[in-house]
């Protein structure tokens, strides 16, 4: 199913406010307020019926002089693509709430930062002390009141210079 995008529209809207964050993220823009000139372009590119072809050949030969093995383009555009479906498909409420977050998900290059719920559940790493109550923390004080002594626990003795330094730093 082909999707129509017409200039001032929701649908444009929504993907200029797409475009440029990825077009920032791949290098291709600085992200400043008035470097949208190639964003606008790719929506006009959209608006006068350019197939993803189209506009990866216009991106690549054209406008970002790749190279013939670059697929940047062919990737932008097949992300462009996606995100016009997508996009036009949540503002005609054709997809559920639930559906909605699963493609948005799909087509975010972000990873997610795991999270558990149970100690168990986390992948174990030999080079960490999982369980914190093993190894007592130091408790800053305590830490402070053996730098003011002029030691700390299996360290040589500071000089007077590195004493006052630590000294200050804690007041």
């Amino acid at each position: 199913m082909s999707v129509e995008v017409s200039l001032n529209t929701p649908l444009a809207d929504a993907l200029s406010n797409v475009v440029q964050p990825k077009l920032t993220e791949l290098g291709w823009s600085t992200g400043g307020l008035d470097d949208s000139a190639l964003g606008e372009y790719i929506i006009l590119m959209l608006v006068n019926g350019k197939t993803q072809d189209q506009i990866a050949a216009e991106l690549s030969n054209d406008l970002l002089s790749f190279g013939p093995g670059d697929s940047g383009a062919t990737d932008f555009a097949r992300w462009l693509f996606e995100q016009v479906h997508l996009l036009n498909a949540q503002l005609s409420g054709d997809v559920a709430p639930q559906q909605q977050q699963q493609q948005q998900q799909q087509t975010s290059d972000a990873q997610p930062i795991p999270s558990y719920q149970n100690e168990e559940d986390r992948p174990h790493d030999d080079h960490r002390q999982l369980n914190a109550a093993s190894t007592p923390d130091a408790d800053m004080g305590d830490a402070m009141d053996d730098v003011q002594e002029g030691m700390l626990k299996d360290q040589p003795a500071l000089s007077q210079c590195e004493t006052d330094r630590a000294q200050e730093t804690s007041d």
